[in-house]
């Protein structure tokens, strides 16, 4: 998510009675209801208010599908949100019942703050489980090389030449392409990380992809690159 992290941070530090305050394994913090404390502060106080305002009653914390709740980890919706666009309106207003689906109530009170934290988990948590998905899918050798050619034309090449050393092993290949091996670098606050834009912003492009490929998506993308 694109979001100041300074805001965020400001935000965690300022919420009254955060369960961020309680350490995991002290009396009070219910690691079966919450889940194991982060190590990223943020991303905890994203999670802590997920809870707190009861998204993960229906929705699952890590989104699993529960009942007739909207699949978030499949959402459309939640897949083309930016920085809250579409989940802040929609969390304050509400969703009406549905013949398919449980109405949501509105959390019209919540501040842009909150709605940023809870939208910063909800994509965190997405982009862990389709990753796990993707991971798990398709058979690595279904894949059409054309296809894969006419998606890496429209959605990489702006970003990306072909290298000329890349990996011929399907597995690891797909991972690549899921998770490449820069988004784990830990955050930072020295400046000149924070003024890496660039990186930024590929950071923010891929984590996107990873919540909307499709399993052919990527068999395509494997069954091109790897004949490159």
């Amino acid at each position: 998510m694109t979001v100041s992290r300074c805001q965020v941070v400001c935000a965690a530090i300022l919420v009254t009675g955060s369960l961020w305050a309680q350490s995991a394994g002290t009396p009070g913090y219910d690691i079966n209801y919450i889940g194991p404390r982060m190590a990223d502060p943020i991303l905890q106080h994203s999670k802590e208010m997920y809870v707190l305002y009861g998204c993960s009653y229906c929705h699952g914390l890590y989104l699993e599908s529960r009942g007739e709740a909207t699949d978030l980890m499949h959402s459309r919706l939640v897949g083309r949100d930016e920085n809250a666009n579409l989940i802040g309106p929609l969390l304050r207003a509400g969703i009406p019942q549905t013949a398919k689906l449980s109405p949501m109530p509105q959390f019209s009170d919540l501040s842009d703050q909150q709605i940023s934290a809870i939208a910063t988990w909800i994509h965190y948590a997405r982009q862990q489980g389709r990753y796990k998905e993707l991971m798990e899918g398709k058979d690595l050798s279904s894949g059409s090389a054309e296809a894969g050619k006419a998606y890496f034309e429209r959605t990489c090449i702006s970003c990306h030449s072909m290298p000329g050393d890349l990996t011929r092993d399907p597995g690891a290949l797909r991972a690549s392409i899921l998770r490449p091996k820069f988004l784990d670098t830990p955050a930072s606050w020295q400046i000149d990380r924070l003024r890496d834009t660039k990186t930024a912003a590929a950071r923010e492009r891929h984590l996107a992809l990873l919540e909307n490929y499709s399993a052919d998506d990527v068999a395509n993308l494997i069954a091109y690159l790897s004949v490159k």
